[in-house]
């Protein structure tokens, strides 16, 4: 991996997929804060006392509004990228997460807590936004080589992002009362860090060239980010795919749906990130502390056991009273399908162009059908990528 392609993972990872971990798991430490926040401000503007419930469903609809505006903000990601460049989108996302840092840092200077609300809900778009930027850029700018390695890093970001958010939640660093609005809008140092640096890299070669039809400003970019040396094979590549696609308009998400060309992509993403959110991970990242002090763990030892699980990523399962140990078979038997299908059912992809990909999944797609009639709809999953 050249220096430049190494330093713009780095400037990606900062604002996208490091931006995302520490917005999951900075939300934890402050949550006894904000709820006696929530408690004064409505007692000093109703003159009375808000039920305990009441305090519970706002501190729940604080947490669980991120999800809302990270789900915005992903939709909008395949028009945006298309319409200003992956680059530019990138950097358009640093304006909700600056935003809500402001709203969530100065809350408690304002007596609001609807500006908790707000912030959270413009850092989840920016997030959403940032997070699908972020994985679509690191693959597009990567030599063929590399996509995979530099495709891992976005994993890498999170699982520091996660880590940082609880290392900031110490009591010995941000995770006290006073404090807490600092906390909340510590999302904006690395947005800062991505907005200085971000604008030294080039757009994505891929975008360039397919996308604005700028075959030279393409060669400059991969000789930019790749180093110099004979990269006239992955640009052919490239030109062989824009040749593909010639006069295909994007796709929206109702046509992916109903494109039998993407069928087995679509399938196949549903079960490997269906498989990731129904473990839990995402409720234990949220309620991390409030999970361990009902487990019986001091109060006062929540903080590092919940940096533990930055550290090392555990898989943890919440389950519900209901269910109890049964949820470990169901989980159990989710787990195994999904990685035999994978493992049966899924192309290999590494080391292989777009078009090359595509014809894979045609063989699935068009499963006992002619293969010129795969072959006619080979443009319509290679646009799909240009799209989302």
């Amino acid at each position: 991996m050249s220096y430049n392609l190494f330093l713009l993972a780095f400037a990606l990872g900062i604002g996208g997929g490091f931006q995302y971990g520490l917005q999951v798991s900075v939300i934890n430490s402050p949550a006894e804060y904000i709820k006696s926040f929530i408690h004064e401000t409505w007692v000093r503007r109703y003159g009375f006392s808000a039920t305990e419930e009441l305090i519970t469903l706002m501190w729940s609809f604080i947490v669980s509004i991120y999800s809302i505006g990270g789900l915005l903000g992903a939709l909008s990601a395949g028009y945006l990228s298309v319409r200003f460049g992956r680059k530019k989108t990138m950097l358009l996302a640093n304006i909700p997460t600056v935003l809500s840092a402001a709203l969530m840092g100065l809350s408690r200077l304002c007596g609001s807590f609807e500006m908790i609300i707000a912030g959270r809900l413009f850092s989840g778009m920016g997030g959403g936004l940032a997070l699908n930027i972020h994985l679509m850029f690191a693959g597009e700018c990567a030599p063929r080589n590399l996509r995979g390695q530099l495709a891992i890093t976005a994993s890498t970001a999170i699982a520091l992002g996660k880590f940082t958010g609880f290392a900031l939640g110490l009591r010995e660093v941000l995770g006290v009362d006073a404090l807490w609005p600092v906390l909340m809008a510590a999302h904006a140092v690395p947005a800062l860090v991505q907005l200085l640096t971000l604008p030294f890299f080039p757009d994505s070669p891929r975008y360039l060239l397919i996308d604005k039809k700028d075959k030279e400003g393409c060669i400059k970019a991969v000789k930019k980010l790749w180093g110099d040396g004979d990269h006239m094979a992955e640009i052919d590549d490239m030109l062989a795919e824009q040749e593909a696609i010639h006069g295909e308009r994007a796709k929206s998400v109702c046509d992916l749906f109903r494109d039998q060309a993407v069928r087995w992509q679509l399938i196949t993403l549903f079960l490997v990130v269906s498989c990731m959110q129904f473990i839990g991970i995402n409720v234990v990242y949220f309620y991390a502390y409030n999970v361990f002090t009902k487990a019986g763990i001091p109060h006062a030892q929540t903080h590092y056991v919940s940096l533990g699980i930055g550290i090392t990523e555990i898989l943890t399962t919440v389950v519900s009273e209901g269910l109890g140990s049964f949820c470990f078979i169901i989980f159990l038997i989710y787990c195994l399908s999904t990685a035999i299908f994978v493992f049966v059912v899924m192309p290999e992809t590494k080391g292989k162009t777009m078009l090359q990909v595509t014809e894979e999944f045609n063989r699935l797609n068009y499963r006992g059908k002619k293969r010129q009639t795969a072959l006619q709809q080979t443009n319509c999953s290679v646009t799909t990528v240009t799209r989302l």
